[in-house]
């Protein structure tokens, strides 16, 4: 044995010997081997995805189980999806693009957060892609998505404000209306002595607008409403708007009020409770609070101002950030948001948006109430997009609207037109040249 042994030790070392004289030869068996080898499948790239958006528990569980996990099907691609606000992408943007160092690919913003992606130049030139996805998109807010002829952010969905009130609540309405009158329209001087007689029968306020100044949407209703008598958006210094505001007086004296309305950004949660009886409010949150009981509750069209019915309309886009290092799952997103079924899907899960693709229009049912509402009143509302890009800072025009709003609750009483005009002109500081 131990002779066989030194044996087979020679001829190990010779053959190792002859190997290394040859070098790395294509025609050594190591080589042949793995040149026979199967090549493993590709492995999917990470594509990261970043939404402000999808802020109810239910918009959240959709959005990242079943809109990002159908996509990462479709095309093989993982997706390390983030929902945050839409202050900390910002931040988390500008970092990322003047550090050079991208790790976001693929944002989700609004309209009247996007200036600072628009005015530094944070996201590529999209415009191939969403022509070649063969929809028509809306143009109403090219002035905010597009510049220089060259569109920057594709909207995937955008809203109205309606009217919705919990049926417990028609039994308050003015004398000769009825329900029908509430789907159609209120006046707004019906719709504050509504939410009077509500408080006053009910012996608490029970109708609110959305007054948490973090993240602030209080403008918006007070913006539409202020559109309904004769006012530009956003304008303080403007006599149809403060006419507007005596609405607000009218309900603060009543003490129409829900007493934690500063507590919340949408009264979805309230009227889910029955804590709020009435709001007119973004249709989204009204949406889901619809969706989860719709025999408690009407919908209807925004209130009307002796200019008509009035109402804010902002999108929510998707944008390719500049550096992506994932270019190809990055378009291959924006192709798929743009398909009109996934949007169709996207914007019932949400609540109810409007689609900002025409083709989606033809995929309505009659149990889509939300999307309907919102539909009918685009033909006969004054509509004003959201023109955050206008102003240096929109968070702090947000804020002027959250001070004359506090104020008229806490003095019960409308300031005088100095205070207006105040306001206006702080604004105005604000608004870019």
């Amino acid at each position: 044995m131990k002779k066989i042994f030194t044996v087979s030790m020679a001829v190990v070392l010779g053959t190792s010997i002859l190997l290394a004289g040859c070098g790395s030869s294509s025609t050594s068996p190591k080589s042949s081997s793995a040149a026979n080898e199967t090549k493993k499948p590709e492995q999917p790239k990470t594509l990261k995805i970043i939404f402000t958006n999808a802020q109810q528990p239910s918009e959240k569980e959709y959005v990242l189980n079943t809109y990002v996990k159908n996509f990462e099907k479709k095309y093989n691609v993982k997706v390390d999806a983030e929902i945050i606000p839409q202050a900390d992408l910002i931040t988390k943007v500008f970092t990322e693009q003047q550090s050079g160092n991208v790790v976001t690919d693929v944002v989700v913003v609004d309209t009247a957060n996007m200036a600072p992606y628009m005015n530094g130049g944070w996201t590529q030139d999209i415009s191939k892609i969403v022509t070649d996805s063969g929809v028509t998109l809306t143009n109403m807010f090219d002035s905010t998505t597009n510049k220089d002829g060259k569109r920057f952010f594709a909207p995937i969905s955008f809203d109205v404000y309606l009217t919705m009130a919990n049926k417990k609540a028609l039994k308050y309405l003015p004398a000769g209306l009825t329900d029908k009158d509430v789907v159609n329209g209120l006046t707004w001087d019906q719709y504050t002595d509504w939410a009077v007689a509500i408080a006053k029968g009910e012996g608490t306020g029970k109708t609110m607008f959305p007054a948490n100044q973090t993240s602030s949407q209080l403008l918006y209703p007070l913006g539409g409403m202020g559109l309904a008598y004769g006012a530009q958006f956003p304008q303080f210094d403007n006599a149809g708007f403060m006419d507007a505001m005596k609405n607000v007086e009218k309900m603060a004296k009543g003490n129409a009020f829900y007493a934690e309305q500063a507590q919340y950004t949408s009264p979805t949660d309230p009227m889910k409770k029955g804590d709020v009886w009435l709001a007119f409010a973004h249709m989204g949150p009204l949406g889901v609070a619809y969706t989860a009981s719709p025999n408690d509750f009407i919908i209807g069209a925004a209130p009307k101002g002796p200019k008509g019915a009035g109402s804010t309309a902002g999108a929510w886009t998707v944008g390719i950030q500049k550096g992506t290092k994932n270019q190809q799952a990055a378009e291959q997103f924006v192709k798929y948001v743009m398909d009109p079924k996934v949007d169709y899907e996207y914007t019932v899960a949400m609540g109810g948006y409007l689609s900002p693709i025409k083709q989606v229009s033809d995929l309505l049912e009659p149990t889509d109430v939300i999307q309907t509402a919102g539909s009918k009143m685009l033909e006969n509302t004054i509509i004003s997009g959201v023109p955050a890009t206008s102003y240096s800072d929109w968070n702090a025009v947000k804020l002027l609207y959250g001070a004359l709003f506090n104020k008229i609750l806490k003095d019960k009483t409308l300031p005088d037109a100095a205070y207006f005009k105040d306001l206006q002109g702080k604004m105005d500081a604000l608004k870019k040249q």
